[in-house]
């Protein structure tokens, strides 16, 4: 069974999710670029039948090495006019906790390290995405180009998840 044979699986979007869809999504994953999982992983962010967006973004936190988390903190950072404007604009008050401290202390000048995000627990991640998404709704495409190359944290997020980018690819046949 080729790439395309596996996709049409998907292309009316089972529900509920076939047993396999993870091994499917492996497969996928493993012959397609993260160009081409991307929109997919969009789909599966902006769908009402997976929870919110800033909960999956925790839930991907949760999974990823403090690198990852560095970089994904940068992406929303940069999202809101970056850290400059963050630590002395009106969006600063966005980020409280241990998040917003490291911003203030940062004032911006500098990119957050994966030794910064050590401490930043998900719940602060999750409200830093929602606060970013309610500013900048290209947050959810930029996020999703971050961990669609990452495709094995994308697997944790759970079948119905996988399910609705699977169909999205399907759907798109670009490749």
């Amino acid at each position: 069974m080729g790439l395309l044979d596996v996709l049409a699986r998907y292309q009316s979007r089972p529900n509920p999710p076939p047993p396999n869809v993870l091994d499917d999504f492996d497969r996928v994953s493993n012959e397609l670029t993260a160009d081409d999982l991307a929109p997919g992983l969009e789909d599966a962010f902006n769908d009402d039948d997976t929870p919110p967006f800033e909960e999956m973004v925790g839930q991907l936190y949760e999974r990823s090495d403090d690198d990852m988390r560095a970089g994904l903190m940068n992406e929303i950072v940069n999202s809101l006019g970056g850290g400059q404007a963050l630590a002395t604009g009106a969006a600063g008050g966005l980020f409280g906790g241990v998040l917003g401290d490291l911003i203030r202390r940062r004032q911006g000048r500098e990119a957050i390290t994966a030794r910064d995000m050590h401490n930043v627990p998900a719940r602060e991640i999750e409200r830093a995405a929602a606060a970013a998404k309610g500013q900048n709704p290209n947050i959810v495409q930029t996020i999703s180009r971050f961990y669609a190359r990452h495709p094995r944290l994308v697997q944790g997020l759970g079948q119905a998840a996988i399910s609705i980018l699977m169909s999205g690819m399907a759907r798109r046949r670009r490749f």
